[in-house]
């Protein structure tokens, strides 16, 4: 299976920042996105661009929010870096280390691979964060 959202490793950065900056009342700003991800604004609004043409994102007067699809793509791979993370840490690796280490290429990792690792691991219901994994 093809690689479920087909984004770069900038694209996942920018669903990650829009999806955790957000507020429930209170959309993201395209400035608030340049800050976090410590890039020129210009170079933000190529990758919203991109977002936006694959579904993930609309944009409106410098406000940005994710499209269900674009929540998906979020869940999606903070689930897959969540099983990653598990797997390395139960290898041996510190736990530091392992979460960005997996924040290189969670977002590549297909659906069929991540339950298949997930179920290697013992189908985990957190991370070694303590953060949720969350199936189906």
């Amino acid at each position: 299976m093809k690689e479920q959202f087909n984004i770069t490793r900038r694209e996942r950065d920018c669903v990650i920042t829009i999806y955790e900056s957000a507020s429930p009342d209170f959309p993201v700003r395209l400035s608030k996105i340049a800050t976090i991800m410590q890039l020129k604004p210009p170079t933000v609004i190529e990758i919203l661009k991109r977002l936006e043409s694959k579904g993930l994102i609309n944009r409106e007067r410098g406000m940005v929010v994710l499209t269900n699809a674009g929540k998906e793509s979020y869940n999606f791979i903070i689930n897959c870096h969540r099983i990653l993370e598990t797997l390395f840490v139960d290898s041996g690796i510190d736990l530091e280390e392992a979460c960005r280490e997996v924040s290189a290429f969670d977002y590549m990792v297909d659906s069929d691979s991540a339950m298949k690792l997930s179920t290697f691991v013992g189908t985990p219901k957190t991370c070694p964060h303590g953060k949720p994994i969350i199936y189906g």
